[in-house]
């Protein structure tokens, strides 16, 4: 109520702990409120100065997450313009087709996403190759549509491996698309486009191993190295040796 709160008030100007001096001890309040007031002014202004001179010196250090301008600039303080290794890998590549957001990735569908009993995998790389083999063994019906004239098309594969999956969906039937383009995703189907000519194959399930494409922190500059995937797709051998060629040049 009012009054309570006028009794809280009229309690506060006797509740500092003296009785005597009181104009004094208010005025040092004042100056040192002042003070914190000037501080902190100060403090914005100094942080402002520090965003203009790491913009400036564009360091790769504010790239990582959870160090912005002040922190970074403590740390190029006390260490100096170090390098920054980045190596934060790649991101699956979505196709621009409509209804692409009805299908599952592929680290999706091997991290345990279920897929229907019939499955369109689209890419036949060595991992859509894998997960269409994978699928088969239990018993699913599948199909394979790849862009390009042959399967496992990509150069660094075990020939055993990739000869041996060709002649297993060969004997066993299981249909390949090659030179073919996927057009939609509908909920029972998929659209693709072969030799100019679109193609309707049935399925309850898509699963998508079109790829994956890099994706940097922070772009290729001085003082930053890219490592792995987050420069160019390849495998443990090649990110291997970059990482070797990197620690050399540092």
């Amino acid at each position: 109520s009012k009054d309570t709160a006028q009794k809280l008030i009229d309690s506060a100007k006797n509740s500092f702990g003296v009785t005597f001096s009181k104009e004094s001890f208010t005025f040092q309040l004042k100056l040192l409120i002042e003070q914190v007031k000037f501080i902190e002014d100060q403090v914005k202004e100094c942080e402002t100065k520090i965003k203009e001179l790491m913009s400036k010196i564009d360091s790769p250090i504010t790239t990582i997450p959870g160090i912005g301008p002040v922190l970074g600039a403590i740390i190029i303080s006390e260490f100096g313009d170090m390098p920054v290794i980045v190596a934060t890998g790649s991101k699956p590549r979505k196709l621009n087709i409509p209804g692409f957001d009805k299908t599952i990735e592929a680290c999706e569908y091997l991290n345990g996403k279920a897929a229907g009993d019939n499955v369109a995998v689209i890419g036949g790389g060595l991992t859509g190759c894998e997960i269409a083999y994978e699928l088969a063994l239990q018993g699913k019906k599948v199909s394979i549509v790849e862009m390009k004239d042959d399967l496992i098309a990509q150069t660094g594969v075990c020939l055993a491996n990739s000869s041996y999956l060709r002649e297993w969906f060969e004997l066993h039937k299981v249909p390949v698309y090659l030179n073919t383009a996927l057009k939609e995703v509908k909920d029972d189907s998929i659209i693709c486009i072969n030799n100019n000519k679109e193609i309707e194959i049935k399925c309850d399930s898509v699963i998508s191993s079109a790829g994956y494409i890099p994706d940097p922190l922070s772009p290729k500059k001085k003082n930053v190295y890219l490592i792995g995937d987050c420069d160019k797709v390849g495998n443990l051998r090649t990110v291997i040796w970059k990482a070797y060629e990197c620690a050399m040049k540092i």
